[in-house]
């Protein structure tokens, strides 16, 4: 597959000029709603006015307009990551980093309806920053560590009151995000990195990185599979579905091997089919390391490297590549928003919009604010 076609394929025809250039008015989109986490460092406008720190909250733009407008900004004590939609889009669930005590769940506006606010959960759990939704809207799932012993757990909570109402482990350490298969098993990413409280790294020799996938119903371990390499640390996963109808994983990885030259040009994706873990590309344009993963078209992955200030492309078509869609600052949360083949990347400097056919949008921040890893546009 040539450039030329996959642009064609990706549906950003002129994305290659990259940023900034105007978007065509008359094929703006409707108002786009993003569930968002970002860091604040300066002061939000009233009444979100609650200083310098973290927050989560919900962004309207309007891209005819090229207007941003704040609807709502929770802060939080912690860093925010995970965000997941609710099914019918009338809200969203957000929980902190890795070593948080925080989740919420707020309405489309960005207010708050049910909160956990403890130092460490339980007075032993850490929040490791990612959650999911059962598709009715009524579980959801998430990822936890036991602060004395390191072991991963996946908490079962009532999503309208977030009270935990099971659990179980999953067979390794760091677990970071974790998916729900067709079949309703929890497919889980060990990141295998043992971590201080304050988030240094520990013993890197002895990483553990596995994928997991459990019974949701009883906890019981259905498989578990490694990748050769011991220094790739499994992070980010996203399902897609190919041409042939097939389902597959990817998952965005972080190499962490001591040698800087060999960490930059570790791979970064693999691909599970239910059976086999596979690295399907050795190119170093992730330069080691990938944020946020989301599906692309024609089975292939979005995925962002915030540290490395660009976005990459995988397509099935030609899996030994990946391809450049974007450099921009700090580019962390992307989200395709199903409609015209658009496709949404928050930077460091503003969010970045492509569209089927017309030339790339921009609209910088007008808040002092640089959004995290991942969002999730509120449909409805």
């Amino acid at each position: 597959m040539d450039r030329r076609s996959f642009l064609q394929t990706l549906g950003l025809l002129g994305a290659s000029a990259l940023l900034p250039r105007p978007a065509l008015a008359a094929a703006a989109p409707a108002t786009t709603v993003i569930a968002a986490a970002w860091y604040a460092s300066g002061e939000l406008p009233p009444p979100f006015s609650k200083g310098v720190g973290h927050y989560v909250g919900v962004l309207q733009i309007d891209w005819a307009a090229s207007d941003i407008r704040l609807l709502g900004a929770v802060k939080v004590p912690h860093r925010p990551h995970g965000i997941v939609a609710t099914p019918d889009g009338s809200g969203f669930h957000a929980v902190a980093f890795r070593h948080g005590g925080w989740m919420l769940h707020a309405d489309r506006e960005g207010k708050v309806i049910r909160r956990i606010d403890t130092a460490v959960p339980d007075g032993k759990r850490t929040f490791d920053g990612h959650l999911e939704l059962s598709p009715d809207g009524k579980w959801l799932f998430t990822t936890e560590t036991d602060v004395g012993t390191g072991q991963g757990w996946v908490s079962v909570r009532r999503a309208a009151t977030l009270e935990r109402v099971a659990e179980f482990p999953t067979r390794g350490i760091d677990p970071h995000q974790l998916l729900l298969d067709d079949e309703g098993m929890v497919v889980v990413a060990n990141g295998g990195i043992r971590w201080t409280l304050d988030n240094q790294k520990l013993d890197l020799d002895r990483m553990e990185s596995s994928l997991v996938r459990i019974n949701a119903e009883n906890g019981e371990l259905l498989g578990q599979w490694t990748l050769r390499d011991k220094q790739l640390s499994m992070r980010h996963i996203a399902w897609n579905t190919t041409p042939a109808g097939k389902r597959v994983l990817g998952i965005a990885m972080q190499g962490q091997h001591e040698g800087a030259d060999e960490r930059r040009n570790s791979p970064v994706l693999a691909l599970w089919d239910g059976k086999s873990l596979d690295i399907p590309s050795r190119s170093p344009l992730g330069l080691g390391y990938l944020g946020d993963i989301q599906p692309g078209p024609g089975g292939g992955f979005l995925m962002s490297a915030e540290i490395h200030d660009r976005a990459v492309f995988w397509h099935p078509g030609d899996a030994a590549k990946l391809f450049l869609i974007a450099e921009m600052s700090r580019a962390a949360a992307i989200a395709p928003s199903g409609e015209n083949n658009s496709l949404f990347i928050g930077g460091e400097k503003g969010i970045a919009r492509w569209e089927l056919n017309q030339q790339a949008q921009l609209l910088p921040w007008p808040l002092p604010i640089a959004p995290d890893h991942h969002w999730a546009v509120l449909q409805g």
